[in-house]
């Protein structure tokens, strides 16, 4: 199959790269397609209570100078240890890919890690090669595949669906964050990445009214302020999500 690697198969699922042709600014888009079996599971790229992030490494590859590994709108799951974020069905993760020198030839040297989890968790390492060459397009199942991928990623907030506050708590232990939601829906979720040295509890809601939901966000740092971060949000609402970064006052 033109521009993908072979399977990788362990316990549990299998995994592998898949590619299209390079773009004429240098950008690949590619996908890594994650294959879970009934009952496992994976994690979103902040799971939360536990759990690892996918990491996709490109550093060894051939005219590749950057990888950067996208995520659909995930799932909160509860297991008998913990409650954390990640998809617990077959995910196919979007990644773009940028070329050294636009528009030719690369060889790509991936290096995939990640968690998958039935009863207990599996760390899966493994590396993958391709060549993703500009005379030879990916073939139509390639390219419906890592179209689908980036399609099914969160959308960029919009007049009926976007954070218009955020205040941060006394104390920095947290912040709340305020969501106009595409329409009433009180099982609303909130996704959040915080700053390096921050991990954060489960978002709560702690008032609705129409269409307006405010969302309490607790949490513990290394010691350094919250305002003036960045944190990067994603909320489900209603069969649809919104991705976006806010910068805390």
């Amino acid at each position: 199959m033109a521009a993908s690697s072979e399977w990788f198969e362990t316990e549990g699922g299998r995994i592998r790269v898949s590619a299209l042709e390079p773009a004429p600014d240098g950008t690949i888009r590619a996908a890594l397609d994650i294959e879970l079996l009934p009952g496992w599971k994976t994690y979103w790229r902040d799971p939360g209570e536990a759990g690892v992030p996918p990491t996709f490494n490109v550093d060894r590859s051939q005219n590749i100078s950057a990888a950067e590994i996208h995520f659909p709108a995930p799932e909160r799951i509860t297991d008998a240890y913990s409650t954390w974020a990640g998809y617990p069905y077959p995910v196919v993760l979007p990644i773009t890919l940028t070329q050294k020198t636009p528009g030719k030839k690369s060889v790509v040297e991936a290096d995939v890690f990640l968690g998958i989890c039935e009863s207990i968790c599996i760390p899966l390492q493994t590396s993958f090669t391709l060549t993703v060459d500009p005379e030879k397009p990916a073939n139509s199942y390639v390219k419906r595949l890592v179209r689908k991928a980036f399609e099914a990623l969160p959308e960029e907030p919009g007049p009926d669906f976007d954070i218009v506050g955020a205040k941060v708590k006394e104390a920095d232990k947290g912040f709340t964050l305020s969501v106009k939601l595409p329409e009433t829906d009180e099982g609303s979720e909130l996704f959040v990445t915080g700053p390096l040295g921050w991990h954060f509890t489960t978002p709560q809601i702690t008032s609705f009214e129409d269409n307006m939901a405010t969302f309490l966000v607790e949490g513990d740092g290394d010691g350094s302020s919250l305002s003036g971060e960045t944190v990067r949000v994603v909320v489900k609402a209603s069969g649809r999500s919104m991705e976006k970064h806010v910068t805390l006052p």
